[in-house]
């Protein structure tokens, strides 16, 4: 046996090492774990993104909902003071704001006629007790009105209603509305 160790022995040890796949640099064993678990790590933190973002959203289109459903009260209050006649009948110059919280004068909110007719068959009306019709001012006929200004004459009133919605949404809207009155 020959003890003695030459260069050319140990580089045909060497290549025989990286034909068997046993070299560290050249091997691939594991690779796919390691693909496959980064992998998974990007898409699970797009998930958990995508997830965030739908919460979100979810979120912004609840608000707006409930805040549509408090501005549409307040909205149904403007059209009824525009709509009903009785409102009207004793309005003028020097007179108070006609309330529509407590037009029956009892104090309490909510069970009046007004009341029920803005809520209109939904569980949303008005909130707070802030919520009138009130006399503006006199002037001439606006031009194209078609009425005589000898006979009529045109009165502004300015509506201010808070609406209500879930969540304690409220929707503040505040109208000018012109009517053709007799003199």
């Amino acid at each position: 046996m020959n003890n003695k160790f030459e260069f050319k022995d140990m580089l045909h040890s060497v290549d025989n090492l990286n034909r068997k796949g046993i070299n560290p640099l050249k091997n691939e064993n594991g690779f796919a774990l390691i693909l496959v678990i980064s992998v998974l790590a990007i898409m699970s933190l797009l998930g958990a993104m995508a997830l965030n973002t739908a919460t979100s959203e979810t979120g912004i289109s609840r608000n707006y909902r409930t805040s549509q459903i408090a501005f549409d009260s307040a909205q149904r209050a403007v059209e009824y003071a525009a709509t009903n006649g009785n409102i009207y009948t004793s309005f003028g110059p020097a007179s108070v704001a006609y309330d529509l919280d407590d037009n029956d004068g009892d104090g309490n909110d909510g069970d009046d006629t007004d009341e029920v007719n803005i809520k209109g068959g939904t569980n949303w009306g008005l909130n707070g007790t802030n919520n009138f019709v009130e006399y503006q001012m006199s002037s001439g006929l606006p031009p194209g009105s078609g009425s005589d200004p000898t006979y009529f004459e045109a009165r502004y009133y300015i509506v201010n209603v808070t609406g209500e919605g879930p969540n304690n949404s409220l929707a503040r809207v505040e109208s000018q509305i012109g009517r053709i009155v007799p003199k």
